[in-house]
């Protein structure tokens, strides 16, 4: 087929148009501030000057020529700067890659996510060899387009790029350099304000996004930015100096390492609590992800990972950033994904920093669950339920090279959990076959399928006696947001249940009966333990039965997980006339012998 009977795609005006929009609908409100301060940085590592420098803070010719004034957002470096054919060439084509960088896709985030939120204009000046030009992109509504804006000239000629006079040239730029400045959807709008839901105040939002987007600000460079831009006071509005939430984890840390794991390194910190008892505000717990010094899929409060690398006290205090040595961003740059566009995985990592726990840290969570803990009635509740562990089905198989079994190949054993993926009970195995191949091998073999070639005779398992009840450990939710409001949390990968203690249903409770019974410290105790003893049992059974029904055909995964979300816990330890009834008998048996045991002391 000839090569001259090919016509290459193209997209017209309107298409680019709704290309745009759509993409841009992709991105966060704050995405630009990471886009433009992106660029600046590539353009200053362009150069070979030392005194590298970036400054975001209002486009003060703007701010000195208006009345009123306009506060309008500027992104001003001393980069290699463009000349009036790069801005025409680079700034006008959405797919433009300008001269080798990090991103393949340079200048096209910046595009994407400010054009749809400054129909104004985005108005670049840039100077190279000292000489400036300004071009101003904007939206067109007549047309419906985007493009750069010209200037009728009095010969009749129209300019695209204008020069600019050497006298508008920031302080900061010398010979080379440029600044990017956001007109927004009006020319009144003040586009130094915070974008919809972004934390910090109009004072310091900037300077948080940047030092919680950035892991490090190469260190050739300075970057500021502008808090309070609208005091007139320099004590209160001055360009603050921003090195990256690394500088700010280190500074303001008790302790902090990491670890390298098979094909990462993990970083992790432990930071001071706060007048609250919580992490001082701006550096709570959190789980991230970390790729060329950018931090993504931040993960806090309800949402954090820690527990997975086995961190269950000091939730709020402490934080896990994992740096992948192969991972890409996602074009919108919210996200890593692997080289096939899928999702990272973070379970190979959670499993080999907990079986990697630096010492300091485990010492430091060991405190914190001596401080926290109160007595479990784990044991008393597994012999309570020990003689009907039948009814909660939870048919299991280990993967062995011996075992006397043959797992059928369609039940799909799960090798993390052990579960049984069939029917409510396991299939009959086939009868053993001779086994072909490579010989016994070993279990690391057998689960990556290195010795079933025949997908007849099924994986060679033994059953294992399952332990289906969950262990319970109390925690105050001063310690863990996650458990605010909450009764309990159910962590999977340690069969664990965290209770929390400071939940108002279960001092509800143990207000209810103390107002029966005299006030003594002893019998407050006693009611305490049993209040909370009643909560363990609800909340075990609740997890327990919630297992069994993993993998049943009419319950999918997200059915599942919500069986044993905190929500369900919550709703589980809420019943009230079973829980009152039980208690009050046992409290009855108990405070009668603790009463008599008093009269005979007396």
């Amino acid at each position: 087929m000839s090569n001259n009977n090919f016509q290459a795609t193209s997209v017209n005006p309107a298409g680019l148009t709704n290309l745009i929009r759509n993409l841009g609908r992709d991105c966060m409100p704050s995405q630009f501030i990471r886009e433009f301060t992106k660029n600046a940085m590539e353009a200053c590592q362009r150069t070979e000057l030392k005194d590298r420098k970036i400054v975001i803070d209002l486009n003060e010719t703007i701010y000195n020529k208006t009345n009123p004034h306009l506060y309008k957002i500027s992104f001003t470096d001393n980069g290699d700067g463009m000349s009036e054919d790069q801005m025409i060439n680079l700034l006008n084509n959405l797919s433009a890659s300008g001269n080798k960088n990090e991103h393949a896709n340079y200048g096209v985030g910046a595009k994407i996510s400010a054009l749809t939120r400054n129909h104004a204009g985005i108005q670049y000046e840039s100077w190279k060899d000292g000489v400036g030009h300004m071009v101003l992109i904007k939206y067109n509504d007549e047309h419906d387009i985007y493009g750069i804006q010209g200037a009728e000239t009095g010969d009749g000629r129209t300019l695209y790029a204008v020069k600019t006079s050497n006298e508008l040239k920031p302080s900061v730029i010398t010979n080379h350099g440029t600044r990017v400045t956001l007109w927004g959807m009006t020319e009144e709008q003040d586009t130094m304000l915070p974008p919809e839901g972004i934390i910090g105040g109009k004072d310091s939002w900037i300077a948080l996004y940047l030092n919680t987007r950035f892991f490090q600000i190469p260190e050739s460079i300075e970057l500021s930015a502008r808090i309070a831009y609208y005091r007139d006071s320099n004590k209160h509005s001055y360009l603050a100096n921003l090195k990256g939430q690394k500088n700010v984890l280190d500074t303001k840390s008790l302790k902090r390492g990491s670890v390298r794991v098979s094909d990462a390194t993990i970083y992790w910190w432990i930071m001071p609590k706060g007048a609250d008892g919580h992490a001082r505000e701006y550096v709570k717990g959190h789980t991230a992800l970390i790729n060329q010094n950018e931090i993504f899929d931040i993960s806090d409060s309800r949402s954090n990972r820690a527990a997975f690398f086995g961190v269950i006290f000091g939730r709020d205090q402490v934080i896990i950033y994992v740096e992948p040595d192969i991972a890409e961003q996602n074009t919108a740059r919210t996200n890593l994904i692997k080289a096939d566009g899928s999702p990272v995985s973070w379970n190979k990592w959670q499993d080999e920093f907990r079986e990697n726990m630096p010492a300091e840290l485990k010492e430091f969570l060991d405190s914190l669950m001596n401080e926290n803990s109160s007595k479990s009635h784990t044991d008393s509740i597994r012999d309570r339920l020990k003689n009907i562990k039948e009814l909660y089905r939870l048919s299991r198989y280990k993967p062995s090279v011996t075992g006397p079994l043959f797992a059928d190949p369609k039940s799909e054993v799960t090798f993390d959990t052990g579960h049984y993926r069939g029917g409510e009970t396991p299939p009959t195995p086939p009868a053993p076959q001779p086994r072909k191949g490579k010989g016994s091998g070993s279990i690391a073999e057998l689960l990556l399928g290195e010795l079933v070639e025949n997908e007849l005779e099924g994986t060679r398992v033994s059953t294992i006696e399952p332990d289906p009840f969950p262990k319970v450990q109390w925690q105050s939710a001063s310690e863990s947001e996650t458990l605010t409001d909450r009764a309990a949390e159910y962590i999977p990968n340690q069969n664990l249940i965290i209770a929390n203690k400071d939940f108002q249903g279960l001092n509800d409770l143990i207000s209810y009966f103390s107002k029966s019974y005299s006030d003594s410290p002893e019998l407050t105790q006693i009611i305490r333990d049993e209040v909370m003893g009643a909560f363990e049992q609800l909340l075990t059974e609740s997890v327990a039965g919630a297992l069994a029904l993993k993998n049943r055909t009419h319950w999918n995964n997200t059915e599942y997980d919500a069986a044993l979300s905190k929500e369900a816990l919550t709703t589980v330890v809420m019943q009230r006339y079973w829980m009152i009834s039980h208690i009050k008998r046992v409290l009855g048996n108990k405070i009668k012998g603790f009463n008599e045991l008093m009269a005979a002391q007396e």
